[in-house]
Order: C-alpha cells, then structure tokens, then sequence
C-alpha cells in the first residue's frame, strides 16, 4: 500500500509539473504568428496553389476560415480561369489577411480575406476603428479593404487590383485602443524602461503597462520633448478575482504614438492632475529608425 501511495505521489508531482509546464508556454504561444501553411489544389479545371490556416485555439473555426478561402479562391478560377495564388499580407496571433490572384496570361482578377480566427469570419474597419466621418473621408470609396502590416489597400472596384494604400498611421486616434495591439506591431514596456533605451525600427505604438489605483485620484501623464509622441487611449484592468470590490488597484495601459524618426525622452509621472509632485516618475529614451 505504502508503494501505491508513493507511485501516486511521484504520479501526481508529474502531473502537476506538466500542467505547470503547459502554463508556462501559452504566453510563448499567444505572441506568435498564425500558422498559415501551402497546399495544392484544384478547382474545377483551374490549379491552385492555396493557403491553409493550421494550429489555431478552436479547430471548428479554423475550418469555417479555410472553407472560406476555398470558396473565394473557387469564385476567382471561374471568373478567368489559368491558375490561383495567393500573398500573406497580414499576419499577427488571430488575425490572417490574404490577397487570392487568379491569372489566366492575360487577365488577372483579385480578391482580399481578412480572416478572424476568433470567429471564423471575416473582419473589417470598423471592428478596429471608430465608424465615424473621418475614417471615411480618410479611406474614400472602395470596394473592399485589405489589411496589411502597416495599413490599408483598398480595392476600387470588385475584382479589381488594390492599389490605394492607406497607413494605420493617419487613423491612429479613432482606433478602438482596446483592439489595437491585434492589428498593429506594439512596443511594450513597463516602468523596468527607467533610464533605459527602446529602439524601434519603424513609427508606430508603444504601450506603457503601469500599476495603478484611479479611485485615489492618481493617474499616469506623458511628457515628452516632442510634440511627435503622443498618448492616443489608455485602458484600466484589475485583478479578474477582485473586479466586484470597489478601489481595486489594477494595471494601466497607456498607449502612445510616435509619428516620425529621431530621438525622444519621455517622462511619465503618477500624480492628480492638480498637484505638481508626483508620487512615482521615471524617464526613458526611445529612438525610432527611418
């Protein structure tokens, strides 16, 4: 007996070490990029050399997003015939975004996937950005838009090339802040940067993740020396465990843009906007490459 419950112990320590190992590597797995493999095929009469989305969290989903390039890939070959190919030209966690081409020698018609993999459904503007006058002046008219790493192509006409390009940039303050580290390439800090220096190789977000209590009054402000970095949204979280108690002290996230190359220091202080001695402070430097 004594055997069987040492067995069981050594069988429960490796239990809990494999379960304690799986943890460890889900936030590894959350930052990676969706696995988008290659795979021939043919529709109807037409060859095809396709992309097939592999690996996700919820394989019923996964399959309804393949579905769904098979059959826009199967409305390009009737429309000329030749052959299909395709171009990643997004691709984050949960977000894949293609360009479909079929060319049959002397035609070629286009046809763009923004692919949630959340849902198994295609995503659009307005579930990043606010749905508002001035995204739609910005963007014009179009057919369809297809996301890509830095920003928009948006197609004129159905089937037609996309040609106009948009960045995230020009739209940055009326993105939906919560979204937008699924959409765009994010540079995350924390107050560990004190003193220290982010090199980014392109303009573009950076999130500051800070503990914080609103309820006292205390928030997070930027300075900076430049009037080119600039705080476009923030968020507020607490503890899942003590969402139902009132002055829970949480994280904040502050996220800033950085709208052209050079070299800036920044400041953030933790203070009641009427008071001028903060509570907490630390500067850092951030260079952005052309």
């Amino acid at each position: 007996m004594e055997a069987l419950l040492l067995k069981g112990g050594a069988a429960v320590k490796i239990l809990l070490s494999s379960i304690i190992l799986l943890l460890l590597c889900f936030p590894c797995f959350a930052d990676q990029q969706t696995t988008v493999l290659q795979e021939q095929a043919v529709l109807g009469k037409v060859s095809a050399t396709l992309p097939y989305i592999d690996g996700s969290n919820d394989v019923g989903l996964e399959k309804k997003a393949n579905a769904l390039i098979r059959e826009t890939a199967g409305k390009l070959a009737k429309e000329v015939g030749g052959s299909v190919s395709y171009e990643v030209k997004l691709n984050r966690p949960s977000l894949v975004s293609l360009l479909l081409i079929a060319d049959n020698g002397r035609e070629k018609v286009f046809a763009g996937l923004n692919l949630d993999l959340t849902t198994g459904q295609e995503f659009s503007v307005t579930d990043f950005f606010v749905d508002n006058e001035q995204v739609k002046n910005t963007l014009g008219d179009y057919e369809k838009v297809l996301f890509a790493e830095e920003g928009f192509y948006l197609q004129e006409k159905k089937y037609g090339a996309y040609v106009k390009f948009v960045p995230y940039t020009e739209l940055l303050s009326y993105m939906r802040i919560g979204e937008a580290g699924r959409i765009m390439q994010v540079a995350k800090v924390t107050g560990a940067a004190a003193g220290k220096t982010l090199i980014m190789e392109k303009c573009g977000l950076l999130a500051l993740k800070m503990d914080a209590n609103p309820s006292t009054g205390y928030g997070w402000q930027m300075s900076a020396n430049s009037a080119a970095v600039k705080t476009v949204g923030s968020s507020f979280t607490i503890p899942r465990e003590e969402e139902a108690r009132l002055g829970t002290p949480g994280v904040e996230i502050m996220f800033l843009n950085v709208e052209k190359p050079g070299t800036y220091t920044i400041k953030m202080e933790y203070k009641r906007p009427w008071e001028k001695i903060s509570l907490d402070n630390f500067t850092f430097t951030v260079v952005v490459k052309g």
